[in-house]
């Protein structure tokens, strides 16, 4: 049965990794004062359970061939604004989504390559065929500090 809290021992690893996504689990265990099977198991349970990813990322700001955006949408949702909220967030060019509170139902950040006619694509192709746009704002984000994304889906694929 998967642990449902996260403990001292737990947060500490994923600090860690947060600090250093490459940190061999040996020096980990070391700084740890714990052993390394209890480093690894405690990873692999975290991954398991989806409490932990570990992943590529990048810094948008350093590699301007992307644009990094932020978008609001109000959507006609019959009641259905989990099972949009899901479709969005699996969309190639979303990074997360999130229901908030106040003006929008909806927050997507995206990441594109192809600048803002990819951006308008985007928002004028795809994302409506997910659900019914009331109203959408999209906010280009110019310049960003400790922001790390993926890299867009489809770029330089090998």
């Amino acid at each position: 049965m998967a642990k449902k809290v996260l403990d001292a021992l737990d947060n500490k690893i994923i600090r860690l990794l947060a600090e250093d996504g490459r940190m061999p689990v040996g020096e980990m265990a070391s700084r740890l004062r714990v052993t390394a099977p209890t480093v690894r198991s405690r990873i692999k349970a975290l991954e398991e359970a989806g409490k932990l990813k570990i992943s590529g990322l990048i810094d948008p700001y350093e590699n301007q061939e992307i644009t990094t955006a932020l978008i609001g949408l109000n959507i006609q949702s019959h009641g259905k604004l989990d099972q949009i909220l899901e479709k969005l967030a699996h969309l190639d060019n979303v990074v997360w989504a999130a229901v908030v509170t106040g003006r929008y139902d909806v927050f997507l950040e995206v990441v594109v390559t192809g600048g803002t006619a990819e951006l308008y694509r985007l928002t004028t192709d795809v994302i409506p065929k997910v659900g019914t746009v009331v109203r959408s704002e999209t906010f280009v984000i110019m310049k960003s500090r400790r922001k790390w994304v993926p890299p867009p889906k489809g770029r330089d694929e090998v």
